[in-house]
């Protein structure tokens, strides 16, 4: 007998889930092993969990999800196809109903409806792209050929070479490129002192000239030029993306935070910043640094913040004399200016600066039919609360208000935040809404309230809901990409 149920998880749920195949009908969760690892489940997943684990929802998002429970377990490996939510999603809810039936005919049906479900989502072709891709990671340190794969999957290189494309969206070619030239990145940030000739061996490419060529191809600059900008080789333990500042500066760091709950699609980090941090070594910030994992890579220089669990996650630090530690400071320009400092960048800043106040500048004269268009409030829904921002003492509230000219609404805070009611909104009614972080799903929740249609900025079309997740002006190129983002959203908001 095979049961089927549905669930929702919002941001900060988590559940504990039993050995079951599990299908993401919406958005991205990530799931947790006892063994302390985890894996991301995308939108559209199957994944057949085995033993028992916690899924859990990233920051400013929700999840719905189906679990199947079968009698049957399976010691195999099961791969499962991307099944589009859009298909699935109904498909799946008039299975329910068909379960919730009293009539033993609804019943069979729903049996015969789960299994071939399941059956569609492990159709081979596609099951054999899976274990090509796995192949390849696997063997990206051998010589590859387009001919072996296909052979490997019982293909003519034509059909693999388009089953391939259909999977990734590229051609096998291109994929074991990126794939080798990625893993190449990895071992020089990564390893200190290494040759291009070890390099290009270790990826399975013998000519150590034609590797060069490749990666400057693929790169836009020479492995040889790459490679400095780790000549300073940087280690951040740090909570905060300081490798934003690193970047701007011209520097990659060996290691730098990551937060996978957050940015469960980017390796962590904000999109912008993915690409290049390739190679670096990218730790977990959301749990105890380990300190052996950061030593093992022979930093040149730690650059370390306050922590959390600052007494124990501080003490293995403390003796280190390539240790340089950096307090909170108040802006942006004051944590760039000491990173510089430390890495002996200061020439640097000038320019860096003189082209934020250009974008800025820029970005004010095109916004300023919306900044002055009334008086803003910045709202951020989480966890059922609304928070109400001020105007100082945070990145995003001081370039609003301070830098493009957003005229606040009157007593909104001074600086920080505060929890407040739709009542207590509707004192301060302002003329415009911005919605920052905030899910759609928690905007309509609130919006869903009398009180809320009697706002005069949703009365005439004044409220902003961005796509903001990655919205974090605190280095110059976070502050670059949140400018260039707002000024996209208004001016395309209808």
């Amino acid at each position: 007998m095979t049961i089927l149920y549905s669930n929702i998880l919002e941001e900060g749920e988590s559940v504990t889930v039993s050995p079951s195949i599990i299908y993401i009908a919406s958005n991205n969760a990530s799931i947790h092993f006892q063994q302390d690892a985890t894996k991301l489940l995308q939108e559209g997943t199957l994944f057949n969990l085995k033993e028992e684990a916690t899924i859990s929802v990233a920051t400013g998002s929700y999840i719905k999800y189906f679990t199947i429970i079968c009698n049957e377990n399976w010691d195999e490996t099961i791969y499962f196809n991307f099944i589009d939510p859009l298909k699935a999603g109904p498909e799946l809810e008039s299975m329910m109903t068909l379960q919730s039936s009293t009539k033993f005919s609804d019943r069979c049906k729903f049996q015969v409806k789960v299994w071939s479900f399941l059956e569609k989502a492990t159709d081979t072709q596609q099951i054999d792209m899976d274990h090509s891709i796995t192949y390849i990671e696997n063997h990206i340190h051998e010589s590859l050929t387009i001919k072996d794969l296909a052979e490997k999957v019982n293909m003519t290189s034509t059909s693999y070479a388009r089953a391939f494309k259909k999977k990734t969206g590229k051609s096998p070619k291109d994929y074991l490129v990126e794939r080798k030239i990625k893993k190449a990145k990895e071992l020089i940030v990564q390893n200190k002192g290494i040759v291009m000739k070890d390099v290009a061996n270790m990826i399975g490419i013998q000519d150590e000239f034609y590797f060069s060529r490749l990666f400057k191809k693929k790169e836009g600059v020479a492995p040889s030029i790459f490679v400095k900008r780790m000549e300073n080789r940087i280690a951040l333990v740090s909570q905060l993306f300081l490798q934003d500042h690193l970047l701007a500066l011209g520097l990659q760091p060996i290691v730098a935070p990551m937060y996978p709950t957050f940015y469960p699609t980017t390796n962590g980090v904000p999109s912008y910043l993915e690409k290049q941090l390739e190679g670096t070594l990218l730790i977990n910030a959301e749990k105890k640094i380990d300190t052996k994992r950061v030593l093992n890579l022979q930093p040149d220089k730690i650059i370390k913040t306050p922590l959390h669990m600052a007494e124990e996650q501080s003490f293995s630090w403390t003796q280190r004399q390539n240790v340089h530690c950096i307090g909170f400071q108040p802006s942006w320009k004051d944590y760039l200016k000491e990173v510089a400092a430390l890495v002996g960048k200061e020439q640097s800043l000038q320019a860096i600066f003189d082209e934020m106040s250009m974008l800025e500048e820029n970005a004010k004269n095109i916004l300023k039919p919306y900044a002055n268009d009334g008086n803003w409030a910045v709202l951020w829904v989480r966890n059922k609360e609304i928070r109400l921002y001020g105007q100082q003492k945070h990145a995003c509230m001081e370039l609003l208000y301070e830098g493009l000219n957003f005229i606040p609404c009157p007593n909104i805070p001074r600086s920080g935040y505060k929890k407040v009611s739709l009542a207590e909104l509707k004192e301060l009614n302002p003329e415009n809404i911005l919605f920052l972080w905030s899910t759609k799903t928690e905007v309509d929740r609130i919006a869903s309230d009398k009180k809320w249609k009697e706002l005069q900025a949703v009365q005439h079309n004044k409220v902003y809901l961005p796509d903001s997740k990655e919205w974090d002006p605190w280095g110059p190129k976070g502050r670059k990409h949140m400018i260039e983002e707002l000024t996209n959203y208004l001016c395309n908001f209808q």
